[in-house]
């Protein structure tokens, strides 16, 4: 039930983030799962936020869990050193300096979430760390409630979350649409 909670609270963070962001980007046809296009994909993307004061901070991109094949392809055969870690290490968390994340299938959609409509199916996100303030005081709580007439508790999980992108950095959040 905790882990449900979280991917709900992730779900709305990234669905929000990417639906604010006014940096936009389409990948070439395949997207993220043809190894051929991950170097395009991600010099694209780091220009769209170069030379900005901010980008100093870092990057991120977060993509889904049935993208990973084109960057576990791409690492494995971009350079010797890189290619010779992640043959022995696996998937790298970082490419070309941009901290990668990976969520599960099904995390960006186009729906309404709490009483936020988003349209983010088939998206992605890419920016520049430090940009958006996500609050989630005391964290994810469980309580026990009893129930009336009933033998046993009642299990509550639950989070209280806040969200907001700085409006004159928008840009620096790229909404990356999937070809």
């Amino acid at each position: 039930m905790t882990y449900s909670v979280m991917a709900s609270i992730d779900s709305f963070v990234l669905n929000n983030l990417c639906e604010d962001g006014t940096g936009t980007y389409t990948t070439p046809a395949g997207g993220f799962t043809s190894a051929a296009n991950i170097n395009v994909i991600m010099s694209n993307l780091l220009s769209k936020v170069a030379g900005y004061a901010d980008a100093y901070k870092g990057t991120f991109l977060v993509i889904e869990n049935t993208d990973v094949p084109g960057f576990v392809q791409a690492q494995a055969t971009n350079g010797f050193s890189f290619a010779d870690a992640a043959l022995k290490n696996g998937f790298m968390i970082n490419y070309m300096g941009t901290d990668i994340y990976v969520v599960r299938t099904g995390t960006f959609v186009s729906d309404t979430i709490g009483t936020t409509t988003v349209t983010n199916s088939g998206h992605r996100v890419f920016g520049v760390k430090g940009i958006a303030t996500y609050a989630a005081p005391r964290g994810i709580q469980v309580e026990e409630k009893s129930v009336t007439s009933k033998t046993g508790k009642e299990v509550v999980i639950y989070g209280y979350i806040g969200f907001k992108l700085w409006t004159p950095k928008a840009s620096l959040i790229v909404d990356i649409t999937l070809a």
